[in-house]
């Protein structure tokens, strides 16, 4: 309960919104079920996963450009992508 609560005290509040480090927080938290679970694959071969909220996926809602705001596309801190990629797991609602 003391790991808990220091998690809840001091480590979230430092977490910034729609981030990895957020999203990981709330997992450990048991917290993530809101979070939209759609993943997508880099060139590297490392897995990101959307750190928007469940529900936001829009393809039709394009980003204005590349490393700007991802509209409603997946985002994953600078990861944006759609459904439509061949390395993506699209999104759904847990």
């Amino acid at each position: 309960m003391r790991l808990e609560a220091f998690v809840r005290e001091a480590v979230l509040p430092r977490t910034r919104p729609n981030t990895t480090e957020r999203r990981r927080v709330l997992e450990a938290l048991g917290e993530a079920g809101g979070l939209c679970t759609a993943r997508t694959r880099n060139a590297d071969g490392d897995v990101s996963v959307c750190t928007l909220n469940a529900g936001h996926y829009d393809p039709d809602d394009k980003p204005p450009f590349k490393d700007g705001k991802p509209g409603s596309w997946h985002k994953a801190d600078a990861a944006i992508w759609n459904d439509l990629g061949a390395a993506c797991i699209p999104h759904a609602d847990i």
